[in-house]
């Protein structure tokens, strides 16, 4: 595989973070309806742009493409996963065979998850996993585990949400197509959850800062990277 400087990081909680931690002077990455929802501090969002100069970086995110679109992280990303490896965007457009593709691999019928007290605002991605809502999220997923065929799916509680996802979707199995399609190695993968665990373990470095680390997550990540790529 070609010798490039490829870095594919998670988005949400590792190089950006929610309006609820956001500090004064951070850099409003994404709204939505006039409401602003995502941020970087001034520092990580200025680095993210230098970095960028440094090496191939590929946001690897299980938001959706709406989700993800709406984004402006001051920079231009030549290639994105998103929908947690669904789709594979080359100069923000959508690659169809890719699309076709993860259909072709991941066609198993989903289950059918009710609205409860606990579980809401369910969504079906891309016809290939289940996103929900949920107050209770670690309760929720392990009543799921209890009502689906855990031999066909994966089921997560991240933060407030819960994931069904098909055995072996997962962003393990997205870099590993992506270096396919890239014909290239991943050199540095980094990531906050559960959802990133796949990823970070074929990873050549992987990096899961924590808050006891640094307040600032994403600078951290992209110090790090900065300087690996120098």
């Amino acid at each position: 595989m070609p010798d490039l400087n490829i870095f594919a990081s998670d988005l949400d909680n590792t190089l950006i973070h929610s309006y609820k931690t956001a500090k004064p002077g951070d850099v409003c990455v994404e709204m939505r309806n006039g409401k602003e929802l995502s941020f970087m501090s001034k520092k990580a969002y200025s680095l993210l742009k230098k970095t960028s100069e440094k090496c191939l970086i590929i946001p690897v995110t299980t938001r959706s493409l709406e989700q993800y679109r709406r984004l402006d992280l001051g920079i231009s990303f030549k290639y994105a996963v998103v929908a947690h490896g669904a789709l594979f965007l080359e100069d923000g457009k959508n690659d169809e065979r890719w699309k076709a593709d993860t259909h072709n691999l991941f066609n198993t019928p989903l289950p059918k998850i009710e609205e409860s007290e606990n579980l809401f605002d369910i969504r079906v991605v891309e016809d290939v996993f289940i996103f929900a809502k949920s107050k209770e999220p670690d309760s929720a997923a392990s009543l799921l585990e209890k009502t689906i065929d855990t031999s066909e799916f994966s089921v997560y509680a991240v933060y407030n949400k819960v994931y069904i996802f098909p055995k072996n979707f997962d962003k393990g199995t997205a870099v590993k197509r992506l270096e396919r399609k890239l014909n290239a190695k991943v050199k540095i993968c980094a990531g906050d959850s559960d959802l990133d665990t796949p990823m970070l373990n074929i990873a050549d470095i992987a990096l899961t800062p924590r808050i006891s680390e640094t307040d600032d997550l994403a600078y951290f990540v992209l110090s790090f990277v900065f300087n690996a790529f120098s």
